[in-house]
């Protein structure tokens, strides 16, 4: 078994020149390291992580299954920026759909690489059903599910659930102002961790409380061009967006109950 391990290591670490850069291949993915060095543990994580996006988003992306994806690591986050994909400074990773390339940096903790790397192929895997039909995902749905997904790779509690089930009612913006917002817009760290925060928990509500043929349908609408509020009757009985913000803290309500626990509480402040 060592030695069959051994083997397929040694055919599957290409040295790739240009740059460079260390390609790494796996059944579903294509990694490129910068440097002359590796992360062990990722090969397998990898895979797992391909199992979650398989379960949860294939039916968008049903290439995933016969087409590799290209994942980048940088060395760190100071030649991720500085590097040929060039990403605004604030960004901890970028997607291209068309290219079926994620770009992300090494972080040396396990815990802030993989859930970093599980949303850009959400990114990834999103955006490239809606861009058949020549058009983009609104952002609050994009963003939501790729922090939805992010959450579900921790082996354990998730930070935005656990930020979830202790956030007071009051950080969250009325519906028809939350949909129409761009997060980039906003000035403060706490007002667009909130506004993440309420992306996730739409989406785990639209996720979790409706089947996923209900999702599809929904997101299929939106991206043929249907408005919010017809799509959100069709695919769950919603009435309008007074009736969908009604549902949503409800849910938040019963969910906050449900998830109660002994640990000890820490204030949710800020994400990054």
């Amino acid at each position: 078994m060592i030695f069959l391990q051994k083997f397929f290591f040694l055919i599957t670490l290409i040295l790739y020149s240009k740059d460079n850069w260390i390609r790494f291949e796996t059944k579903h993915f294509t990694i490129f390291y910068e440097g002359n060095w590796q992360i062990p543990y990722l090969s397998m994580e990898i895979e797992r992580i391909y199992s979650l996006m398989d379960l949860n988003l294939s039916y968008f992306a049903p290439w995933m299954h016969h087409e590799k994806t290209n994942i980048y690591i940088y060395s760190s986050r100071e030649s991720y920026i500085k590097g040929e994909f060039k990403p605004p400074k604030w960004s901890k990773g970028l997607a291209f759909w068309d290219k079926r390339i994620i770009v992300v940096y090494n972080d040396k903790e396990k815990k802030n690489l993989i859930p970093t790397i599980v949303h850009e192929l959400t990114h990834l895997y999103f955006e490239s059903f809606f861009a058949q039909k020549l058009t983009h995902p609104p952002l609050w749905l994009n963003e939501g599910l790729a922090v939805y997904m992010e959450d579900k790779s921790y082996d354990s509690e998730g930070l935005w659930e656990r930020a979830l089930k202790y956030s007071e009612q009051t950080v969250y913006m009325k519906f028809n102002d939350f949909l129409k917002t761009d997060v980039r817009s906003l000035k403060t760290d706490n007002e667009i961790a909130n506004w993440y925060l309420e992306a996730y928990g739409v989406i785990r509500y639209l996720k979790e409380i409706y089947s996923q043929n209900s999702f599809y349908r929904f997101c299929d609408d939106l991206a043929r061009g249907s408005t919010i509020e017809k799509t959100l009757w069709k695919s769950f009985g919603i009435f309008d967006l007074d009736d969908f913000e009604k549902k949503w803290f409800r849910w938040l309500g019963e969910f906050k109950i449900r998830k109660e626990n002994k640990l000890e509480f820490r204030p949710f402040k800020k994400i990054e």
